[in-house]
């Protein structure tokens, strides 16, 4: 069979086709999915000061429980940080939603780890982030993807470089706190999806 000029283009495309299949549906495995119970879940903070509690294993009795200590910010030294962190081990492709059921005494960021901006990246960590409110109550949230914005203070240069869930596999949750004093505050997680 001889291969015109228009049946190569055709074949060309489904080749293309064929091979981006797998990645438009990376999320599909996990989508729906409480990930408490199927992603991998850490604490993490800097390593000048700032801690947390928790019990071992994070998940226990359907839910995480973490006290997250923010220590004041020191002079010379980078910025503190606390979070807990969902590390999925998919990309998000095609992922347009975040539903998150929490309670927390003080807002929370949550944030879209694109590898783009983090250690392997430019070293930014301008993820794209939205707020949710604290809640003495258990209350779920649901959020867009196109509800996640870079934060201000974001180089130019970051600025120029999309949302890609393509390259998002681990979502943050960071307790808004007080650099400047240092702040103590608790984070309680039942669920976590993306739809």
């Amino acid at each position: 069979m001889t291969l015109t000029p228009n049946k190569l283009f055709i074949f060309g495309m489904l080749l293309l086709s064929a091979l981006a299949m797998p990645f438009a549906q990376a999320a599909d495995d996990i989508k729906g999915v409480n990930l408490l119970h199927t992603a991998n879940w850490r604490a993490a903070t800097d390593d000048f000061g700032s801690s947390f509690k928790a019990s071992n294993p994070l998940v226990q009795n359907e839910e995480i429980a973490v006290e997250f200590t923010m220590s004041a910010k020191q002079e010379g030294k980078r910025w503190p940080f606390v979070e807990l962190v969902c590390a999925t081990e998919t990309a998000l492709t095609g992922v347009s939603n975040l539903e998150i059921t929490y309670r927390s005494e003080s807002d929370v960021s949550v944030k879209f780890s694109q590898s783009d901006f983090g250690s392997k990246g430019d070293g930014s960590y301008a993820h794209y982030q939205t707020v949710i409110p604290a809640s003495d109550e258990w209350v779920t949230i649901k959020l867009q993807a196109s509800e996640f914005k870079q934060p201000s203070w974001a180089p130019e240069s970051t600025k120029k470089i999309a949302l890609n869930l393509s390259n998002v596999e681990d979502i943050y949750l960071s307790p808004k706190l007080n650099f400047e004093t240092g702040e103590t505050s608790t984070l309680r997680i039942k669920s976590l999806r993306v739809l």
